[in-house]
């Protein structure tokens, strides 16, 4: 088991965020193709459990997230991961247990790392978030250099936050 802690900031001038992360010695891999299915069951938001199919070079990833039991500034999940051989087969096995309802979105990714944090750059059709993910000191420190102090931090997963966005709150 991982634990997740990371923030997200919607991008409107994704040129002028790119140009910072490179100033700060980021260097963004290649943009690809990310698809994730996000699971859900009557009862998985309560509980707090959200399984994941994630399709992304080459690799097919089954991820259950667990949030705690505390809100937070920061988007905070334990993650369990594990590489499965399709996406069919987990599909079948996630209905199987339950989890009936499946959303789909994809996005465009870039990577980088800065000061001990995974800075992801991701392109949505709702729009540009960035992600930095690490020690909630070190996203702190990153957040200062990359001036986002007084930019409000989104805390919520990507379906959530096109939720936001269908329902004009993003």
């Amino acid at each position: 088991m991982e634990k997740e802690i990371e923030v997200k900031f919607k991008i409107d001038e994704v040129e002028k965020i790119k140009e910072k992360l490179i100033d700060s010695g980021v260097s963004l891999s290649k943009a690809y193709k990310q698809t994730t299915y996000g699971f859900f069951s009557d009862d998985s938001v309560s509980k707090g459990i959200f399984p994941r199919i994630r399709d992304e070079k080459d690799d097919i990833v089954l991820t259950v997230k667990v949030r705690p039991k505390e809100e937070s500034e920061y988007f905070e999940r334990a993650e369990y991961s594990m590489k499965i051989s399709s996406t069919e087969e987990g599909v079948d096995i996630l209905k199987v247990l339950g989890f009936n309802e499946v959303k789909m979105f994809e996005k465009v990714r870039q990577e980088g790392e800065l000061l001990n944090t995974k800075i992801t750059l991701d392109e949505l059709y709702f729009g540009t978030f960035l992600e930095i993910e690490g020690e909630k000191e070190d996203i702190e420190n990153v957040i200062i250099k990359l001036g986002l102090e007084n930019k409000k931090r989104l805390a919520k997963a990507y379906l959530a936050l096109e939720e936001d966005y269908k329902n004009g709150k993003l």
